[in-house]
């Protein structure tokens, strides 16, 4: 199920085909999910989100920290530059190393003779439903993952997002899409989220049912934003939109908390030599516009990511749907 089944956010935008972020050109989504109860409890993996050429043709882009508490790699070269020449991987705190290791990889075997290459990889602490200190990622689940792309992926408990808790309810891997017109040209924003992060009593989630969820739950956990767009935006551009996804929180309830590592990162898939880079982001009223279907598109992006999610058990307890909380109370 998404959130679209269970309500409507209202926004004054319309969604891409799949309301997922593959609904920006060039981009197709992938999954290595690992989910066992034997020899250890893991619940956690692996998700790709592969850019089409983007080591030959490099995409703009930029980074956001609102709260620092992560260990994300490859930002600082991202930020530097303004490009970023690698796909993006997401997976749990501890399998950054291994991850970075299975991007090498590609990299290497789709250009031999690479010398250098600035992976990014991010991350979420899923050490609540998974044992995470048995390093049980590696390398070739993320070739499995980034072999196995499509451009209607699941969303959920899947991949990075199989271990994650959103708002004390199972949370994980959610995406959406926005269409927005410039110029009389429709272009499209997408949004992908490992969500990870808040507290219970903190969410306020539009719908027709009383979102007053009471239930105590510890804060921590993350939330990482990737947002798309094949508007043609250079990175300054790009780092006002990344600063504005982290109004989604705000939006649902969170305050932003010590240990919530909560990063963005936006990218264009846009041909870097389209002249209207100069222009469309230097126009006040269209950029706001932007702002706006890019934090809504967010914000439904973690809800779906708690909507798709069924119940779990796992390494050190229990987390509930949200879907079941909310049949409760209909």
């Amino acid at each position: 199920m998404r959130y679209r089944e269970y309500a409507s956010l209202k926004d004054g935008f319309s969604t891409g085909k799949l309301n997922r972020i593959t609904d920006v050109p060039r981009l197709r989504v992938g999954h290595c999910t690992v989910d066992r109860d034997r020899p250890t409890v893991l619940r956690t993996g692996v998700t790709v989100l592969r850019i089409d050429d983007v080591i030959t043709k490099p995409v703009w882009a930029a980074c956001n920290v609102f709260n620092g508490y992560g260990k994300s790699m490859g930002l600082v070269q991202v930020d530097e530059l303004g490009t970023m020449e690698s796909h993006v991987f997401l997976t749990n705190t501890l399998s950054i190393g291994a991850v970075q290791q299975g991007a090498v990889k590609i990299a290497l075997r789709e250009h031999p003779g690479t010398t250098s290459f600035n992976a990014v990889v991010m991350e979420c602490n899923d050490s609540y439903l998974s044992d995470i200190a048995s390093l049980s990622v590696t390398d070739m689940m993320t070739i499995e993952a980034y072999d196995g792309v499509v451009e209607d992926f699941p969303m959920g408990s899947v991949g990075a997002g199989t271990g994650m808790i959103c708002f004390g309810f199972k949370g994980g891997i959610g995406s959406s899409s926005r269409v927005i017109e410039i110029g009389g040209r429709e272009y499209t924003l997408g949004a992908l989220v490992l969500a990870n992060f808040g507290r219970t009593a903190d969410l306020k989630m539009p719908g027709p049912v009383d979102a007053n969820f009471e239930e105590p739950q510890k804060t921590g956990g993350s939330l990482i934003m990737v947002l798309s767009t094949d508007i043609p935006l250079l990175p300054h551009h790009l780092k006002r939109v990344a600063r504005h996804l982290s109004l989604s929180i705000g939006i649902l309830g969170a305050p932003g908390y010590h240990g919530s590592g909560d990063i963005a990162l936006a990218f264009s898939t846009a041909d870097r030599s389209d002249p209207q880079a100069l222009t469309i982001g230097e126009d006040g009223s269209t950029m706001s516009q932007i702002f706006k279907a890019s934090v809504w598109a967010t914000v439904e992006a973690i809800l779906d990511s708690m909507f798709s999610s069924p119940d779990m058990k796992g390494f050190r307890g229990a987390t509930p749907s949200i879907l079941d909380s909310i049949r409760q109370r209909l």
